[in-house]
């Protein structure tokens, strides 16, 4: 049993975590973040709602399988870097274009984007399906 002031600070930091953890996620192929801590980040706040809440609580409304997280996770990892091969470039080149968008401006697409998106999948499912996995023995 936990107490008001954890669920409350719980429900605080959700939206806002994940935010934090998608905005990492973004940054990271070209600053400091990325998938794996985009991931670990996203995966600890879900861990600690499942703590604050209780695992049967949260399953009555929000119940992912995290294994497919991690397989979708996987497939678009190893295909982003096997892409390259078809091209005739190395295994895990990365390709970057530059896009022109009407009220954003120029944005920058870069393949490494797409692992990372993957590497944020694989950690999120990897996590969590172990954490849901030991939560669920009785």
């Amino acid at each position: 049993m936990t107490t008001l002031i954890t669920k409350t600070i719980t429900k605080i930091c959700l939206p806002l975590v994940i935010l934090f953890s998608i905005s990492l996620l973004l940054a990271g192929h070209n600053n400091p973040g990325g998938g794996f801590i985009g991931g670990v980040m996203f995966a600890s706040v879900i861990a600690l709602t499942y703590v604050a809440f209780g695992l049967k609580y949260i399953k009555s409304f929000f119940n992912p399988d995290w294994g497919n997280w991690f397989g979708f996770g996987l497939l678009l990892a190893a295909l982003t870097a096997f892409s390259a091969i078809a091209f005739s470039h190395n295994f895990f080149r990365s390709a970057v274009e530059f896009v022109h968008l009407p009220f954003f401006g120029e944005i920058e697409l870069v393949s490494a984007g797409l692992f990372d998106i993957g590497v944020y999948f694989v950690v999120i499912g990897g996590l969590l399906s172990i954490f849901k996995n030991v939560g669920d023995d009785e």
